[in-house]
């Protein structure tokens, strides 16, 4: 290790520092910061980490995290965005200041000022790199959206390892022996930490799409309780109209106004369209679905197909309220069968759809079929990729197999018959998941 002098200690100590707060300028947005807490704040917090840095031990950067966690926090809650920029930065600059040591000492010489010089160099280099290379590959981003204490813990637990790791070889004077095992060590790290980040991720994705699901159904399940409202309010408009029209045709006729008899008939015309419009007469049945998941979407799928002028019978003359699998996992069935129904239809000049669902003691059946232009082997709906419709994926028809394999009780039958597809879905009321 070399010996260097007093003020190059400064300067490499102010470089280093003035390079984190460099590389934390760049993953974290200071826009989201203050206007005090940028001009005044920042700058102290740089003069707070100098000190930390020149007259106390490594360990002490855990104290710096907590400080500039605290002071530069905007709201009550927990800022995972700033904690981790915070550690990532200081993870960064001691990563790139640790192999710029192994590089600096292997040409540096006997010349101190130029050990100093290309240690410096090569940590402006490689930090640079670094921060590049993240901010490329959209990391500032990524690391915002990642509210989660996991990504935290991982990012501390790397800097506490590599911290203790170089405390030991300092204090045994290792360098050279180690020199290579640094470098391995930090490029095992630097791939662990790519590839639990990954996984934290889509992890959190999952978890974020669960919960926006929920969210969706939810205010689903509200309009649908004020649709059902609005729904008997117009049959009881409906009803009431009807009578008076039909009592003014009776004063027309007695009374032989022509132009009466003229203007009830335009009338009549009209408000028959009007009402067939913005009825859903055709899907009475749907008063026997209480489930209000299950009403909601089919609500939302029946008014999609009327504004698509697609042919649609729905029948359902028992009632629903509960089902023996995860209602989610239902939603996600009923939700892929009945739109790669509609896209299919959509392609077809007098294409048709039928949805009908039977309850009994023992198991609920749904039944979807759909006209189809070509019909292909039942085989081929269960393959990846595969789909009747032009330049579509065909994934929904695998996720329908996934959500399959979960439960023992519920079943899942395709079939062809006469230019139809049909996708029979059937729960039982016994078993559970596999």
């Amino acid at each position: 290790m070399v010996i260097i002098g007093t003020k190059l200690i400064i300067l490499e100590i102010s470089v280093s520092c003035l390079l984190f707060f460099l590389t934390f300028i760049s993953i974290y947005n200071i826009n989201l910061l203050s206007k005090f807490k940028k001009i005044v704040l920042l700058p102290s917090l740089f003069v707070l980490t100098l000190f930390i840095s020149l007259f106390m031990n490594t360990f002490s950067n855990f104290l710096l995290i907590v400080i500039m966690y605290i002071f530069l926090k905007e709201h009550k809650k927990s800022d995972y965005y700033l904690l981790n920029s915070i550690i990532l930065s200081l993870l960064i600059e001691f990563i790139s200041s640790t192999i710029s040591s192994v590089i600096a000492s292997k040409i540096y010489g006997t010349n101190e000022l130029l050990w100093v010089e290309i240690l410096l160099l090569s940590e402006t280099i490689l930090i640079l790199l670094i921060t590049f290379g993240l901010i490329k590959i959209g990391m500032k981003d990524k690391i915002r959206n990642f509210q989660s204490p996991s990504l935290s813990i991982i990012l501390l637990y790397n800097y506490a390892v590599l911290l203790s790791l170089m405390f030991f070889i300092r204090k045994f004077e290792a360098y050279i022996p180690l020199e290579a095992g640094i470098l391995i060590f930090l490029l095992v790290q630097g791939i662990a930490i790519i590839f639990i980040f990954i996984y934290e991720q889509n992890r959190q994705k999952e978890s974020f799409e669960k919960k926006l699901m929920a969210e969706q159904l939810n205010n689903l399940k509200e309009y649908t309780t004020r649709l059902d409202i609005d729904q008997k309010e117009m049959h009881k408009f409906k009803h009431d109209y009807i009578n008076i029209i039909n009592s003014l045709n009776e004063i027309a006729v007695s009374d032989d106004n022509n132009d009466l008899k003229k203007s009830l008939r335009d009338l009549e015309v009209y408000s028959a369209k009007y009402f067939s419009n913005i009825s859903m007469d055709n899907f009475k049945d749907l008063e026997y679905v209480s489930n209000p998941y299950i009403k909601s979407l089919l609500i939302s799928k029946l008014k999609l197909m009327k504004s698509n002028n697609i042919d649609c019978y729905f029948e359902c003359k028992s009632n629903i309220e509960t089902v023996n699998i995860n209602i989610f996992d239902l939603i996600r069935l009923l939700g892929v069968s009945i739109d790669n129904a509609i896209e299919s239809v959509n392609e077809q000049k007098n294409g048709k759809i039928q949805i009908i669902l039977i309850e009994t003691d023992n198991q609920l059946e749904i039944t979807i079929k759909n006209t189809v232009n070509k019909i292909p082997s039942v085989s081929q709906f269960k393959e990846y990729g595969f789909s009747t419709k032009k330049d579509h994926s065909g994934i929904g028809m695998v996720n329908v197999q996934d959500i399959k394999k979960k439960y023992r009780n519920l079943l899942v039958y395709y079939n062809t018959i006469n230019n139809w597809f049909c996708i029979q879905m059937v729960i039982t009321n016994q078993g559970d998941k596999k």
